[in-house]
């Protein structure tokens, strides 16, 4: 990071808790709560000579940990770091993205139609070109940040587009590397059942 010089000044989520959990408590949740579901799978398995139960439990375990596993990473790693020529954005992998600071016309409130429910709310950061360079949640100070940046907000969450539409008009805006929680929780609700069923067809050959 220190090839990109010093931060001049960075920005967290303004939330504390997501779902009723702070950081701290998400920690905790995960590192005790696993223990015990696995202590609890095990135990079900030996009560009960059979799978169903067990697996049952695992499935819900590994729904549950993905879930808190995304909290507390969210909320320790998510942030937005601001050097004299720099943008730092990092998502909730740690994973970071560096724009060049003058390569930011303005950030843009847009509504974005998901495929089903309401539509949500985001910033975008683009370029002179309407090329999405970065993308915002509502957990950001989108206007103290556009301050930082010295560029304008505009727009209006009211302005709702599908995901193509914004993607047509800015493009590159699908990519943005703010972490989406319903994302991830369909990506954990898959991957659970995937598990799920490869669990169910080795306990029906074993059986």
């Amino acid at each position: 990071m220190g090839d990109h010089g010093s931060v001049v000044t960075s920005f967290r989520p303004t939330v504390t808790t997501v779902g009723g959990l702070d950081r701290e408590s998400a920690r905790r949740v995960l590192f005790i709560g696993v223990p015990i579901a696995v202590l609890l799978v095990v135990l079900s398995g030996l009560a009960t000579s059979s799978w169903e139960l067990p697996i049952g439990l695992l499935l819900v375990a590994i729904l549950g940990a993905a879930t808190v596993g995304w909290i507390w990473l969210y909320l320790t790693n998510s942030s937005i770091a601001l050097t004299a020529e720099h943008l730092r954005v990092t998502d909730w992998r740690n994973s970071t993205t560096v724009i060049d600071r003058g390569d930011v016309s303005r950030l843009i409130r847009i509504g974005v139609r998901p495929f089903e429910g309401p539509p949500k709310q985001a910033v975008i950061g683009v370029d002179a070109a309407n090329r999405s360079l970065f993308a915002l949640g509502l957990a950001y100070d989108a206007a103290a940040i556009a301050g930082a940046l010295s560029v304008p907000l505009v727009g209006s969450f009211d302005d709702v587009l599908s995901l193509r539409e914004v993607n047509r008009k800015y493009p590159g805006a699908a990519r943005g590397p703010v972490a989406n929680p319903q994302r991830l929780f369909v990506f954990s609700l898959v991957g659970t059942v995937v598990i799920g069923a490869i669990g169910y067809f080795v306990w029906t050959a074993l059986r």
